[in-house]
């Protein structure tokens, strides 16, 4: 019988698997609606669904990176890890002078972009599998160690999803080029996130027991994306294959 991945790789071979996986199985990936969402044949009622439901979840992601820099300890070793957690938390956030607005604007901007006003979403209620996704993402960041909770993050397929997506939203869907920031950033914003995670991973999986909550919150982390994609599916009745 094979090995878990856990009892088999330790420190930068057990990032590279986690990773390996991650790019394989995460609902970014194998997940049917992304699919369809870049052949342009999810209706845009549905795509407008999915985007009012996504914006409370990535709006509570600065909240979650404060939660994970809370828990990096003011050991001096975590220092660096600590200011990588920072970085990232005020990306997320917007810079506090104004300089760069925070990643919930640009999807306020890019619901725009899809004739989605930013006062609906804002409006709109939550779904309670959006409910729950919010609520489990804010709980293991809150609990667990940031290097576990690091290693559940999304940012390696998100770069290839944002990189499929980009042109499926420009020819499928219409979206005109300036509202399109959201999507672009990531493109090449996630790659540095995904270093910086793969860096935490890698310096703190050197026990079996903490490789396999790494393993298990990144299961976890699959859950959460496809509960906010399964919610709306479900809300709308559509399904991959249906036009209508």
């Amino acid at each position: 019988m094979t090995a878990e991945p856990w009892d088999r790789f330790e420190g930068a071979a057990f990032r590279d698997e986690l990773t390996r996986y991650k790019m394989e199985r995460h609902p970014f990936k194998a997940h049917p609606f992304f699919s369809a969402l870049e052949r342009g044949e999810v209706p845009k009622p549905v795509v407008r669904a999915w985007v009012k439901q996504f914006y409370p979840w990535l709006a509570t992601v600065p909240l979650a990176m404060a939660e994970r820099f809370s828990n990096c300890s003011i050991d001096v070793a975590n220092d660096p890890y600590r200011r990588l957690i920072l970085d990232q938390l005020l990306e997320e956030a917007g810079d506090p002078h104004g300089k760069a607005p925070g990643h919930p604007e640009l999807w306020l901007r890019f619901c725009e972009g899809l004739g989605v006003p930013r006062s609906e979403v804002l409006a709109e209620p939550q779904l309670p599998s959006t409910m729950v996704a919010i609520d489990d993402f804010l709980y293991t960041n809150r609990t667990n160690p940031f290097y576990v909770s690091a290693a559940g993050s999304s940012e390696p397929p998100n770069v290839e999803l944002c990189a499929r997506l980009l042109p499926a939203f420009r020819k499928h869907y219409g979206v005109a080029e300036d509202h399109l920031e959201y999507y672009r950033l990531h493109v090449t914003a996630d790659v540095e996130h995904s270093e910086w995670i793969g860096k935490i991973v890698a310096s703190f999986a050197n026990g079996n027991e903490v490789r396999h909550r790494m393993w298990e919150q990144m299961l976890r982390g699959f859950s959460i994306h496809a509960l906010l994609v399964d919610g709306v599916v479900a809300a709308t009745g559509w399904a991959p294959g249906k036009t209508k």
